[in-house]
């Protein structure tokens, strides 16, 4: 319990107040650092996937130039 006032008055504040919000805060910070992991590997991923495209298309067409030249 959290209290408030000086006096001989004091007020409390359960702290079920201050804990689902930060329960929410965590989980909040937790799901868009997930999401962005997620989404740096995706494109790290592609552009993987891209580069060896890339390097597949041109052992292709160095296969071919080499067959013409024969």
């Amino acid at each position: 319990m959290v209290e408030f006032g000086s006096g001989p008055v004091k007020e409390t504040i359960d702290n079920t107040v201050f804990i689902i919000p930060g329960i929410i805060i965590v989980l909040l910070v937790g799901f868009f650092s997930y999401k962005l992991v997620s989404s740096l590997r995706e494109k790290q991923r592609l552009k993987l996937e891209k580069k060896l495209l890339k390097q597949q298309r041109k052992e292709k067409d160095n296969g071919l130039k080499t067959k013409k030249k024969k």
